[in-house]
C-alpha cells in the first residue's frame, strides 16, 4: 500500500491526493527491465554460403559431365594395298600407345594398321571422336611412302581414361624403313620372316622399346632403338648384314639389354654402341665360325662383371680369339651410374681329317 510522501499516511491504491494533507501523490515508475541486445549476423555470411553453393554443385556437375564415368570402345583399321613397288617407308607416330609390330604375308596388302581403344570418357563427349588418326600413303618412284598419326582428342585433363593399343602388320615382300615414335607407351617389334630393312627406327619418351631380328632379316641400314624413361631390349638371332651397319641403343632412366648370336660369317661388320645415364647395360653374345668381336666397356660408378669363352682380356677390352675375323661386331658399352655385365662366348668349329678318314665335328670353347 502507498504513503503520503509528505505526511505519511496511508493513502488508497487509486488516490490522487492525500487525504489527510491533501499532497498530490506522485506517480510511481517502475524500472524497466534490461534487455539484452540483439545479436546481428555478420553481413558477409550469406553471400559466402550462396558462394560455397554454387561451387559445389559445379563441382558435382562438372564431376558427372567430364569425369570418365561412360565405357567406351574404339576401333579403325586402315590398309594399303599392294603397288609392285620395291621400297616401304613407314612413319608411324603415336602420342601415348601400346605400338606392336608384326611381319606376315598379307596377300593383297602391304601395310595394316588397326588402333583400339577402350576406357572411360565424360558423358558429353563422343566416343567416335576419342581417337584422331591421320592415314596418308603414296607411291613416288618404286616406293610406297605411309604415314599414320594417332592422338587423343584434346579434352579436359581428366575427362577420359583409356588403353590404346595399335597393332602394325607388315608384308615382308618390300625393303623396308620403320620410323615408329611413341610419346608415351612400349614399343615392340618382332622380325621373324625373310625380309631386308633398310632402316629401323624406334623410339619411346615414357615406355620400353624391344625389337627382335630372327634368322632370315637381312639388315641393311642403321638400327636405333631410344628411350628416356624405360628399357631397351635387342636381339640379333642369327640375321644378316649386308654391308657394314651402326646399331645404336640408348636409354636415359633405364638399363639396356642386348643379346647377340651369330653361327656364320656375316656380309659386313655391326658396329653396336649400348648407352646409359642410370641404367645397367647387359650384353649376351654366343659367336662362332668367322664371326669375330671386340667389347670395350666404360663405366664411372659401378664396375664390369665378365663372363667369357674363347675370348681375352679383362673387362675392357674383350677380344674373341679369332679377332679380326671375316666379320665382326665391334661393340662399345657406356654408362654413367650404372654397371655392366658381359656374357660372351667364341665357338670355332673344326672338322679334323687323317688321310681318307673325318673325324666328328669337335666345338672348341676357349683357348
Amino acid at each position: 500500500m502507498p504513503y503520503c510522501r509528505k505526511c505519511g499516511a496511508k493513502l488508497d491504491e487509486d488516490a490522487r491526493f492525500c487525504r489527510v494533507c491533501g499532497t498530490p501523490v506522485a506517480a510511481v515508475t517502475v524500472a524497466a527491465k534490461p534487455t539484452a541486445p540483439k545479436r546481428r549476423r555478420p553481413p558477409y555470411l550469406l553471400p559466402v554460403a550462396i558462394l560455397i553453393a554454387i561451387l559445389l554443385t559445379a563441382i558435382v556437375i562438372g564431376a558427372l559431365v567430364f569425369l570418365p564415368f561412360r565405357p567406351m570402345h574404339f576401333d579403325q583399321t586402315n590398309r594399303v594395298a599392294k603397288a609392285g613397288v620395291e621400297n616401304l617407308v613407314l612413319d608411324f607416330q603415336a602420342d601415348v600407345a601400346q605400338v606392336n609390330v608384326f611381319f606376315k604375308n598379307l596377300s593383297d596388302n602391304m601395310v595394316i594398321l588397326n588402333v583400339t581403344a577402350d576406357g572411360y570418357m565424360g558423358i558429353l563427349h563422343d566416343p567416335n571422336r576419342a581417337i584422331n588418326v591421320t592415314f596418308n600413303h603414296q607411291t613416288a618412284n618404286n616406293t610406297e611412302i605411309v604415314t599414320y598419326r594417332i592422338s587423343r582428342a584434346t579434352v579436359w585433363p581428366f575427362s577420359y581414361n583409356l588403353n590404346v593399343t595399335c597393332n602394325v602388320y607388315i608384308d615382308p615382300s618390300a625393303n623396308l624403313s620403320l620410323n615408329v615414335r611413341s610419346s608415351v607407351g612400349n614399343i615392340v617389334m618382332n622380325a621373324e620372316a625373310a625380309m631386308t630393312l633398310q632402316a629401323l627406327d624406334l623410339e619411346a619418351t615414357t615406355g620400353s622399346v624391344e625389337a627382335r631380328l630372327s634368322k632370315g632379316v637381312i639388315i641393311a641400314g642403321s638400327v636405333s632403338l631410344k628411350t628416356t624413361t624405360g628399357s631397351v631390349q635387342f636381339q640379333i638371332d642369327k640375321a644378316e648384314v649386308s654391308g657394314n651397319v651402326s646399331v645404336n641403343l640408348q636409354s636415359t632412366t633405364g638399363s639396356v639389354n642386348a643379346n647377340v648370336t651369330a653361327d656364320q660369317q656375316l656380309s659386313g661388320n655391326v658396329t653396336l654402341n649400348a648407352e646409359t645415364t642410370t641404367g645397367g647395360i647387359n650384353l649376351a653374345m654366343v659367336i662362332n665360325d668367322d664371326v669375330g668381336a671386340r667389347i670395350d666397356s666404360r663405366t664411372v660408378v659401378r664396375g664390369i662383371t665378365v663372363e667369357q669363352q674363347g675370348f681375352s682380356g679383362n673387362q675392357s677390352s674383350l677380344q674373341s680369339n679369332n679377332y679380326p675375323a671375316g666379320s665382326n661386331f665391334l661393340v662399345t658399352l657406356s654408362t654413367t651410374t650404372g654397371g655392366i655385365h658381359v656374357s660372351a662366348t667364341y665357338e670355332s668349329s673344326v672338322v679334323l681329317s687323317a688321310g681318307s678318314t673325318y673325324l666328328p665335328l669337335i666345338k672348341e670353347k676357349g683357348l
